[in-house]
């Protein structure tokens, strides 16, 4: 007799029928993800040890290049370490003197930590909490330059050929001893300087950018900008564009002028005391080589930074009601409603202009 298969028959066999293969997939999903994830860390580990040898033997060949140009390099460390999550290196009691036609760069430091994340080899991280000490001494003169810091961090960028784009480097407690003795000592300082990838060939193209920003600068004694008083802050962010060659310094600085080389001034700023000054410009050298330009400016409490020049001598008598009512007439409520001025601020025959008004008179620049 043949027996009918009803629908509950068919309900308490299906099941059955895929057990095997669901039980194919559980034991696929417990075996083959951590096999899977087995082989991902160890081709991770060899994609970190062979980048970690070759940033070794990079920095070994850096230094033995340096080395045979002449250079002095020295430092000690152990190698990359860092693993997994970055490559680090440790430098103790580096020291470096780079020898170029226009004189010596010198550097000694405290020791240095340096980072590197895996998964960007265009940047490293560099901290030190020690002090260090820069020198830059001019070829065929006495003179030297001299920069010390009690800690910095930096940051360098570098673009896909392997030259350095970009640099930054923060520094804590600068002092500036210039070579005639003067000291600009600052609570903080930050600068940056950007390199194309290809060098300029006319004066269209950059060659250039330089970023600087301080805070806390006590003048020199017996110096003043508007007052004796430290500067609250400054900060540019310059643009020079135009190549310029390795000659001598004047011969350099007159063959980038003569091809139309020029530093755009994107953007500073500066306060001391009741005066804010924010604006752009742009600047090149006159026959003397010295600087001119033009640019445009806007300044809050103008009104109280003429007079405190008046009162100072700085500004003489005869320019001193000139100068009042052009702010008189050219101040108009800001953002935050107080009074500021915007006006076009020239440089030129050491004289700075504020509008039609002459200001005060550089010192001229020696070059060397």
């Amino acid at each position: 007799m043949r027996r009918t298969i009803t629908t509950g028959d068919r309900m308490h066999n299906h099941p059955a029928a895929y057990q095997p293969r669901s039980k194919l997939k559980r034991a696929f999903v417990l075996i083959g993800v951590p096999v899977l994830l087995l082989a991902l860390a160890g081709a991770y580990a060899i994609y970190w040890r062979i980048v970690a040898q070759q940033l070794q033997a990079g920095v070994e060949y850096w230094a033995a290049e340096q080395r045979a140009l002449g250079n002095e390099v020295a430092f000690r460390w152990d190698g990359i370490s860092g693993f997994p999550f970055r490559f680090a290196a440790t430098f103790r009691e580096p020291a470096i003197l780079w020898r170029t036609p226009r004189g010596d760069l010198g550097w000694k430091g405290a020791t240095l930590d340096a980072r590197m994340a895996p998964w960007n080899l265009r940047r490293i991280d560099i901290e030190s909490k020690g002090q260090h000490a820069f020198s830059f001494h001019l070829a065929g003169d006495e003179s030297e330059w001299r920069l010390t810091t009690t800690g910095l961090n930096a940051v360098i960028g570098f673009h896909a050929s392997g030259a350095v784009k970009d640099t930054a480097a923060m520094l804590q407690q600068p002092v500036l001893t210039q070579p005639n003795g003067t000291v600009l000592t600052s609570v903080a300082a930050t600068l940056a300087l950007e390199r194309p990838e290809v060098p300029p060939t006319d004066f269209k193209m950059e060659l250039g950018r330089i970023r600087l920003d301080v805070h806390g600068m006590a003048l020199p004694a017996g110096k003043r900008l508007l007052t004796e008083d430290p500067v609250d802050s400054l900060a540019l962010d310059a643009t020079i564009k135009g190549p310029i060659s390795a000659a001598p310094v004047k011969d350099a600085l007159t063959a980038w002028r003569d091809a139309g080389g020029v530093v755009e001034l994107n953007s500073f700023a500066f306060a001391q005391g009741p005066l804010g000054l924010t604006g752009n410009a742009t600047l090149a050298l006159d026959p003397d080589l010295q600087p001119e330009g033009a640019g445009t400016i806007t300044g809050t409490g103008l009104r109280d930074a003429i007079e405190i020049l008046i009162r100072d001598g700085l500004i003489p008598p005869d320019r001193a009601l000139a100068a009042r009512a052009t702010i008189k007439a050219l101040e108009k409520p800001g953002p935050d409603g107080k009074p500021q001025v915007t006006v076009g601020l020239t440089l030129q025959h050491h004289t700075v202009s504020f509008g039609p008004v002459p200001l005060f008179v550089l010192q001229p620049i020696v070059w060397p």
